[in-house]
């Protein structure tokens, strides 16, 4: 039973953190209040009509894997689990459009690129890994042998020993293990990037390292790819069913001026122009910098309020791509080539069997192109996408889209875990969530409901403790 009695507890930012921790609080009989300065809930997760193509898009790709267990929780929780489709288990097309086109078992044989499977069979992990490994046609034999020297290290790494290479980037760590460049850009980068949003000579060894022990070493399963087989917005859409009927109050286009302060406690809150609402508790659930700018000036210095100030981002470009044919037959294939990253059949994974036929290009760690003009952006996908599918060869690109997500994540760069903050403040009524805050997990979906959930267990905690 909600207590419509007592002040509500706001939560700022309607993104999956927000969300997650509104749900836990209705659950747990709290009046809520979400303010999202929006017209739309869903964060970097949300879906666009584009009306001009008579098509819904997602703002980019997204995928999920196995060991994203609370997201899939959240999923069951507001209705929709059925939104993700599995691999059976896990398995990549890999492309290596510069190949002189000696592997063509999966390809014509006039064409210079070579595609290989990596993927995971069912064996105890970490063997589960051999079988596409042995077979990967991207590294040599020699490469092959070497990827044993950094594995090995990683299963058997403590938590403790893993948190002290915070200081130390991947690229580093690998290096220091007997891997060469080309070894990290054709092995280490096509799984970190995607996951970490930047490559391993920029990601601290701690999250990448964090990133192999969970999603590859531990449960033959757990790194089985999900995609998304309707649109993101659904999932916004899900959460906001579940919420409004449990009491909880849904303001949209509320952007938050302020933070109202009693002696050390928040007490109220100011958003809009000139609304004012008075508050039991506060999670902020906004990016570190629009969360640093929303705490009290008075505040900012104390702990961890400052260490928000600290964080960078990296960037994310989606090109959606219409094609007047079918260019791709599996849901998704990476390419070695830094332009293309992972391309998606959108039509195929959404069931549109009509033409024209949409495929989506996510970008990962976009440093170099995200302030490319829109026309330069699609040149050189357009090339990269080309040279990666033989399918396109003779069909015409009918029509683009490009989503520039600047500020997509936090910038996981070495050092910076020191400064992915946990839920509780200093301020005993005020916490913070978001997929940068100290999880353990990289900036996913996965690490925006766990610090939703973390986040709402801070305020209960207290206001238990009041009674």
């Amino acid at each position: 039973m909600v207590q419509f009695g007592n002040p509500p507890i706001a939560v700022i930012g309607g993104g999956l953190a927000g969300l997650s921790a509104s749900i836990d609080l209705v659950d747990a009989g709290q009046n809520v209040v979400l303010l999202e300065r929006r017209p739309y809930v869903g964060g970097k997760a949300y879906s666009f009509d584009d009306p001009k193509h008579d098509v819904t898009l997602d703002n980019g790709q997204h995928i999920t894997m196995r060991c994203c267990t609370e997201f899939q929780s959240l999923l069951e929780r507001i209705g929709c689990p059925d939104i993700v489709r599995y691999q059976d288990h896990l398995e990549v097309a890999v492309t290596d459009p510069d190949s002189t086109g000696h592997h063509v078992s999966m390809i014509s044989a006039d064409q210079p690129r070579a595609l290989t499977r990596l993927g995971l069979r069912l064996l105890p992990a970490p063997l589960h890994m051999a079988p596409s490994l042995i077979t990967y046609e991207h590294l040599s034999v020699a490469e092959k042998a070497r990827l044993a020297l950094a594995f090995e290290p990683i299963r058997r790494m403590s938590d403790f020993e893993r948190l002290a290479l915070d200081r130390q980037s991947f690229g580093v760590w690998l290096r220091d293990h007997y891997q060469t460049q080309r070894v990290i850009e054709r092995f280490w980068d096509l799984i970190i990037l995607p996951t970490c949003n930047d490559r391993c000579a920029d990601v601290s060894a701690t999250q990448a390292i964090q990133v192999f022990q969970d999603g590859f070493s531990r449960d033959p399963r757990a790194a089985d790819i999900g995609v998304f087989t309707r649109g993101l917005g659904e999932v916004a859409d899900s959460a906001l069913e579940y919420l409004r009927p449990r009491g909880a109050r849904i303001e949209l286009n509320a952007s938050v001026a302020g933070l109202i302060t009693t002696g050390s406690d928040v007490s109220g809150i100011q958003y809009r122009h000139d609304e004012h609402l008075d508050v039991a508790g506060v999670i902020v659930a906004l990016p570190p910098h629009a969360a640093f700018n929303l705490i009290p000036a008075a505040w900012r210095r104390r702990e961890p309020f400052w260490r928000l100030s600290q964080h960078e981002v990296s960037p994310i470009v989606n090109v959606h791509m219409q094609w007047d044919r079918a260019v791709m037959r599996r849901d998704f294939v990476a390419s070695l080539d830094s332009d293309a990253q992972f391309i998606f059949n959108r039509s195929q994974i959404h069931g549109w069997q009509t033409p024209p036929f949409w495929v989506s290009v996510s970008l990962s760690g976009a440093h170099d192109i995200v302030n490319l003009p829109q026309a330069a952006i699609i040149e050189r996908v357009e090339r990269a996408v080309r040279r990666a599918l033989r399918r396109t060869s003779g069909a015409k690109l009918l029509a683009t889209r490009v989503v520039k997500e600047a500020e997509a994540t936090f910038r996981p760069k070495p050092g910076m875990n020191a400064h992915r903050v946990r839920p509780r403040t200093s301020i005993r009524n005020l916490a913070l969530a978001g997929a940068w805050t100290a999880t353990g997990w990289p900036a996913t979906m996965e690490s925006a409901v766990r610090s939703g959930r973390a986040a709402a267990r801070v305020i209960l905690e207290e206001l238990d403790q009041r009674l």
